[in-house]
């Protein structure tokens, strides 16, 4: 008499072994992955903080041409509020630019590559920039407002006070070392021979 609960040989399950867990869908590293896209309202933002800046710079060289007789004709050695309102606009125009740089270099190496025929047609640093090459670039930029904000300090035709002129110099210098810094560890990580 045979024991019905042994199974005969070759007779086991045949059922295939059990596969590994799927993660579940919460905080699972696809979420992590797409938060990147809330990058994107940001630069948004900063396409609408450009917009207005635009305005800005426009009301201002309207102002600027709407003067431009008494600034043409104004004596010798007395041109300061020409050269205040031109590095005012270079002033506005440097920030423009860092603001396009934060949004193309962020989208670019955080949330989405452009595509290829975009960055083709784009700024040729596009096409090779990672997040030290980035900082490197803003860090320059911000060297660029800085000095401005330096120039417009010396052919201010009010006096500065010392406090002030001293407190952008120190800035500018501050933002002349980190640049080098920055640059310096871009150099060590990419040394001759291997740069893209």
């Amino acid at each position: 008499m045979t024991d019905p609960t042994k199974r005969p040989p070759g007779s086991e399950d045949a059922s295939p072994p059990p596969g590994p867990k799927k993660e579940r869908t919460f905080c699972s590293d696809n979420i992590l992955f797409q938060s990147r896209w809330l990058l994107y309202p940001i630069n948004l933002g900063l396409m609408l903080a450009l917009a207005v800046y635009l305005g800005r710079f426009v009301v201002q060289v309207a102002g600027l041409l709407w003067h431009a007789p008494a600034l043409v004709m104004s004596p010798p050695g007395e041109d300061h509020e020409l050269m205040v309102a031109i590095v005012g606009l270079l002033d506005q125009a440097m920030i423009c630019s860092l603001l396009i740089m934060t949004i193309m270099g962020g989208h670019q190496i955080y949330v989405r590559r452009f595509k290829e025929e975009l960055t083709a047609r784009g700024p040729y640093w596009l096409k090779r920039v990672d997040t030290i090459v980035l900082k490197v670039k803003l860090g320059l930029a911000f060297m660029g407002v800085s000095s401005v904000v330096l120039l417009k300090d010396c052919v201010s035709a009010t006096v500065v006070p010392r406090e002030v002129w001293l407190t952008h110099v120190v800035i500018h210098i501050v933002f002349l070392g980190t640049t080098i810094i920055t640059a310096f560890v871009w150099r060590i990580m990419h040394p001759q021979g291997k740069t893209d």
